[in-house]
């Protein structure tokens, strides 16, 4: 089995405004689609050059999509049995795409299901603002029912890491003062990282005896009063209502959910996206008791207006076009005050700055894209 996580984040705001209506993600989902279907080049390189790629796979019961990173440089070997390698077999026009899904929940929520080499969740930001126009803020979902999750969570891991120069006994009480004690005593440069589990073998009451010790380490370390001169403090376990591995940010008081997944099925492309958007939409029917109690409701209609359709370059090919016929309806009203005949011509050119964008998108060069961590033919 491989471990996937899936991660809760909100839409706190658009194009720098509170956000108090549904984000139109279903007219997303249709605009992208839409492109597709006729071909349009969706690709978006960003600043540092990642190359994106998002599609929609699903309009209900949420709104999925799926957003790749598109490599065909610095890419992995292939091995036989003996190790001996070779590249990808990549035909002219293929490229690699690893996958991020996303689905748009209630109250402005989106469920990312990761595999750590998709793209990570403030992507999605930067895409729709290059492709779409659309600026969104996004912001973890704060789990505020720590004590219940801690309480329901068979804890395997506790693990935190702060640097060493912050490392002093004074930041904790009983034996977590003793062990920072004697680490600032080891090193005063770097990072401190200390991790405590319960292991893999051994009898079930020896594993549930470092279990219960390792819980009251935790408890010991949350009471204290430094908690935020630490970079990192972890809980892992399994949920034991639900079964579901989690990680709990005791900074940041949130979680990620471990996913176990099939690896075969991930690997194939069909396959792939069913499996996420059958794990997106459990995930959203298990916590939408939690999010329901804890988040803001929102009302009101999503303003699919805000939304355009998407011509090839995105944001940027379309500012082209308006640019290009700002100035020449500038130059021909300059042309019609020298002659004296109306500008008739720069006002129709004005008038039509989106002619410009589609004839733009239309002479793009296509690209086609796919799903997951797979070859694509291009």
């Amino acid at each position: 089995m491989a471990r996937r996580s899936v991660q809760f984040w909100r839409i706190e705001q658009l194009n720098g405004e509170e956000l108090g209506r549904p984000f139109p993600a279903r007219r997303v989902a249709e605009v992208l689609k839409k492109a597709r279907d006729a071909g349009t080049d969706r690709h978006f390189t960003t600043g540092d050059g990642t190359v994106l790629l998002a599609q929609a796979v699903a309009s209900s019961p949420h709104p999925v999509l799926l957003l790749d990173r598109v490599r065909d440089t610095n890419l992995p070997s292939v091995g036989d049995a003996l190790g001996r390698r070779k590249p990808l077999p990549l035909a002219p026009g293929d490229h690699l795409l690893e996958t991020t899904y996303f689905a748009f929940l209630k109250r402005n929520v989106i469920a990312v299901l990761t595999s750590g080499n998709g793209p990570r969740a403030s992507r999605l930001g930067e895409y729709l603002e290059g492709m779409l126009g659309l600026e969104p803020s996004l912001v973890p979902v704060v789990r505020e029912d720590i004590e219940e999750i801690l309480t329901r969570l068979e804890v395997s891991r506790f693990e935190f890491a702060l640097p060493a120069e912050r490392l002093s006994g004074k930041l904790m009480e009983g034996e977590w003062a003793d062990v920072l004690d004697s680490a600032s005593r080891l090193m005063n440069e770097g990072t401190f990282r200390i991790s405590l589990s319960v292991g893999r073998s051994g009898k079930a009451e020896d594993k549930q005896r470092i279990r219960d010790r390792i819980q009251q380490l935790i408890d010991l370390f949350r009471r204290a009063g430094s908690v935020e001169h630490f970079d990192y403090v972890v809980a892992e376990g399994k949920d034991s209502l639900t079964g579901d591995r989690e990680v709990v940010d005791l900074l940041k008081e949130r979680f990620i959910s471990h996913i176990d997944v099939d690896p075969d099925v991930f690997n194939d492309p069909q396959k792939s996206t069913a499996e996420a958007m059958s794990i997106l939409n459990k995930q959203a029917r298990d916590n939408e008791a939690f999010f329901a109690r804890t988040l803001p409701d929102i009302k009101g209609q999503a303003d699919s207006g805000l939304v355009p359709d998407i011509v090839a370059g995105g944001m940027a090919t379309v500012r082209a076009a308006l640019a290009a016929a700002v100035e020449n309806s500038e130059k021909a009203g300059n042309e019609a005050e020298k002659t004296g005949q109306p500008g008739e011509k720069a006002t129709r050119t004005a008038e039509k700055p989106d002619q410009a964008a589609v004839s733009a998108d239309q002479s793009a060069e296509e690209k086609q894209g796919g799903a997951d961590h797979e070859l694509v033919r291009g």
